[in-house]
């Protein structure tokens, strides 16, 4: 079966590394966004999938819009059996879907109609989802909302941050491919609407990384496995952004105090702060400007005492 793949994010990544370890599948190439300049330098940064299709000798194409009309006469050219779509940031229009015999075929890290849309994975982390999952979909021109080849859920475990969970969605989704591509050629799937009431999963704004100390301490925590490890979940020390880059809850059984005060500090638990509602037990961080350390490096580096306070910005 001939493979244009599309894709852009890590969780791409992790799907068009299944594809590639199945012999029965030849990818043509790799369609993926433009570089797009980052960083302080303003470097050109080259999307995951850019630099993992390259690592894997295939093909790369970067055109700024895929449904642009010689691209698509680009891709009817190759002849391919079918695109495979997987976060790759763009809506394809009627022109590319139909060009296939097989169709697009689009993974997506969520169990639809639940959270269609860009950022799946990010808005199952911060409402507190207990099980997520992958789904194969034949696509149409509407948003992740075509008819239904293949599902798999896959529970959330209380340890998943953005990044453990977008490699196990992205590898399950993968490994699920392989299993439909060649039933849907021989015609053994008959596509299934989508059911039930959908959810949407809009990018979620930056904003929403910065810790306000009164949410209750299991919102808090949901946020730093949310942004981990990019942008990051962040507070202010000090008057410097401070990313908090693993953390838990517990219950606040002892003195209450005003949220964002540090109600104790633990060598080996970590430093405990109060929230909203319970306390969140910070176990490691990152200042700004400076790299990753344990709480217990930050309190001896910074001489932090019971009583001060974060989320305080000083203009």
């Amino acid at each position: 079966m001939r493979v244009v793949f599309m894709g852009t994010s890590s969780f791409a990544v992790r799907v068009l590394t299944e594809l590639v370890g199945d012999g029965e599948l030849e990818i043509l190439g790799v369609v993926t966004r433009p570089d797009r300049r980052a960083g302080r330098g303003l470097r050109p940064v080259s999307p995951p999938v850019c630099c993992e299709a390259k690592r894997l000798g295939l093909p790369v194409w970067q055109p700024e819009r895929v449904n642009r009309p010689d691209f698509v006469e680009f891709l009817r050219s190759l002849r391919c059996d079918v695109i495979v779509v997987a976060a790759y940031g763009q809506i394809l229009k009627k022109d590319l879907l139909s060009l296939p015999p097989l169709g697009c075929i689009n993974v997506h890290a969520s169990l639809l109609p639940q959270y269609r849309g860009p950022d799946p994975i990010r808005w199952a982390l911060l409402n507190g989802e207990e099980v997520t999952g992958v789904t194969i979909m034949l696509m149409d021109e509407g948003v992740d909302t075509g008819p239904i080849l293949a599902q798999k859920s896959l529970p959330v475990l209380p340890k998943d941050t953005y990044a453990s969970l977008t490699e196990k969605l992205g590898t399950l989704g993968g490994k699920l491919l392989r299993e439909v591509l060649p039933a849907w050629k021989e015609g053994r799937i008959t596509p299934c609407p989508q059911e039930g009431e959908p959810s949407y999963a809009p990018v979620v704004e930056k904003e929403k990384a910065r810790i306000n100390w009164e949410s209750p301490a299991w919102y808090i925590v949901r946020q730093v496995r949310a942004f981990f490890p990019s942008p990051g979940a962040y507070t202010f020390f000090a008057g410097k952004r401070l990313k908090i880059l693993e953390a838990f809850w517990e219950e606040n059984n002892g003195t209450p105090c005003p949220p964002g005060t540090i109600h104790r500090i633990e060598k080996e638990k970590g430093i405990v702060v109060c929230a909203g509602e319970g306390l969140v037990v910070i176990r490691r961080l990152q200042p700004e400007g400076r790299r990753v350390m344990s709480s217990w490096e930050f309190v001896c580096g910074y001489r932090l005492s019971v009583g001060q306070r974060m989320g305080e910005e000083v203009r």
